[in-house]
């Protein structure tokens, strides 16, 4: 069974069809025999093999894939769903224009963008080092521009994109904003610290856990797109990153209003001075302890709780022109008190009878935590402060929001704030900055440009998590590429012709493929 191309002519003009025929043997001779036709040539599908396949194998008992085994030869298999579909998530945002413009600008004699594409899609699939992910892009995944890059052509993108950076930022930006009019009426911002070992460039410094780290700043839009980012000393406090990210978002991204939302640790009376001067309204954590003003008069002043969800109710309080909420959550309350007194009564059996004067001793007094449950007696013998557990149950469930926002409901700032776990989420998704510590880059540069990889790897990320979100598929995109790196593509070759020929989809990646509005690739491919 075979495909062949018949001409037909009419009206003095030829046309050409597909049809499928068999040959039988009859009457002493080779014949063959039509058993339907495909269609026109020059208006064929080809995207509709796999369906006339599909069609085919239901009424036939016998479909003859390959007539002669001893022909075909198996040249490898590789994995493909994962990075068809990080290529497809590429293309959607048109990241391929945007780089294409400003590599106008250089002559290089390789293939920059192929190497940008395969950091990046290697972040989000199987995060390697610079070494591993060559030969990952060589040897698991079937990415045909591997062809022609070595390693030393990584080094050399990632100086191309740590030279590009504001630009890169800005154009995907103004991208995301015509192609999906993301909503910046709410940004939100956070730091994390990220480890480094071996030798420690300038970024690289003592921080204020002690080790040798550098620090990420990250700002993302309402819907989670990350928007900008910087690399800074380890020894840089979180607040003083404030003002150069709100002066980036004014100046780079022309963000004119929005609401900056940052947690706790991001603020200070100076700093909320500056967010207003900038003309920013802002939302932010305040620690229960960071203003005398709070644990003596916003926690003490008397009101009912609005319940706004089963784990959040809020009370509002405006103390001397400034709005305060005091946000409760019931169930990390009882938390709160289980880990308290599972820690009160482990303390209560490591003082009995311990010498006051051992290290242990002062060691438990000293503790950041421990220390804050125990009093020390005349003749230095520790007990428990029962006062200032009683003290510390006030406390259970709590934390305190400060806004200058004034049009929105304080169930609707709450609920707003909530949202800022979703930057923890990003931190966490940032494989690279996290499941790959500690980081080996030498370079201040090299740092940088890292970082730059695995914030494009986390776009192409959240625009597929908001793609399946709006199609009704909770699933992250680390579940996704997980699943979708199940479908494989095998090189064959038969008769001189090299094909690629791709593994069945299971129920769960077609339902992937069906919420992204991807077609999945062709199960049959001829290579020219």
């Amino acid at each position: 069974m075979f495909v062949r191309v018949k001409t037909v002519k009419s009206n003095g003009k030829e046309y050409k069809y597909y049809q499928l025929v068999e040959s039988i043997y009859k009457d002493g001779r080779t014949k063959q025999k039509v058993l339907t036709t495909l269609g026109r040539a020059d208006n064929f599908d080809h995207s509709r093999v796999d369906d006339i396949v599909s069609a085919l194998k239901d009424h036939t008992d016998k479909v003859e894939v390959l007539r002669s085994l001893e022909d075909c030869q198996h040249k490898w298999a590789k994995n493909y769903g994962d990075i068809y579909v990080m290529e497809k998530l590429w293309q959607e945002l048109q990241l391929d224009r945007i780089f294409s413009d400003l590599l106008k600008e250089h002559e290089y004699e390789f293939d920059v963008l192929g190497a940008i594409k395969a950091m990046v899609y290697n972040r989000a699939i199987d995060a390697k080092s610079k070494f591993s992910t060559h030969k990952w892009m060589n040897k698991d995944v079937y990415y045909p521009e591997a062809d022609n890059l070595d390693l030393h052509h990584f080094y050399r993108a990632l100086d191309f994109l740590i030279e590009h950076k504001g630009a890169l930022e800005s154009r995907i930006y103004n991208n995301l904003t015509n192609l999906f009019s993301i909503d910046v009426s709410v940004v939100f911002y956070d730091c994390t610290l990220v480890d480094m070992y071996g030798e420690t460039p300038d970024l690289v410094q003592y921080s204020r856990k002690g080790e040798n780290q550098f620090l990420v700043a990250l700002a993302l839009s309402r819907d989670g797109m990350p928007l900008s980012y910087e690399i800074l000393p380890g020894n840089t406090p979180d607040i003083d990153t404030v003002q150069g990210a709100l002066e980036r978002l004014k100046k780079r991204f022309s963000i004119g209003q929005c609401i900056f939302v940052a947690d706790r640790g991001m603020v200070s009376e100076k700093k909320l001075k500056k967010i207003d001067s900038l003309g920013y309204k802002y939302i932010v954590g305040v620690r229960l302890n960071q203003w005398k003003e709070v644990k003596e008069e916003v926690l003490t002043t008397p009101g009912r709780y609005t319940k706004v969800k089963e784990n959040l109710h809020v009370k509002e309080v405006n103390l001397d022109n400034k709005r305060y909420l005091i946000c409760y959550n019931p169930l990390r309350a009882a938390r709160d008190k289980k880990i308290r007194e599972e820690m009160v009564k482990k303390l209560e059996e490591e003082i009995d009878g311990l010498d006051p004067e051992s290290k242990k001793a002062a060691a438990l007094y000293g503790h950041r935590y421990k220390g804050r449950f125990l009093r020390k007696l005349k003749d230095n013998t520790l007990r428990i402060d029962r006062t200032r557990i009683r003290e510390d149950e006030k406390y259970d469930g709590k934390y305190i929001l400060r806004t200058s926002e004034k049009e929105l409901d304080k169930d609707e700032i709450a609920i707003t704030y909530k949202r800022l776990c979703r930057i923890e989420r990003s931190f966490r998704s940032l494989k690279s900055l996290n499941d790959l510590q500690p980081v080996y880059h030498y370079k201040d540069r090299r740092i940088k440009s890292h970082v730059s990889v695995c914030m494009l790897a986390h776009l192409l990320e959240r625009h597929m998590e908001q793609k399946l979100e709006n199609e009704g598929l909770e699933m992250t995109a680390a579940k996704a590429l997980e699943t979708l790196g199940r479908m494989r593509v095998s090189k064959m070759s038969l008769n001189d012709i090299e094909f690629l020929i791709r593994t069945n989809s299971t129920e769960e990646i077609n339902e992937i493929f069906q919420k992204l509005h991807f077609r999945p690739p062709s199960r049959v491919e001829e290579l020219t």
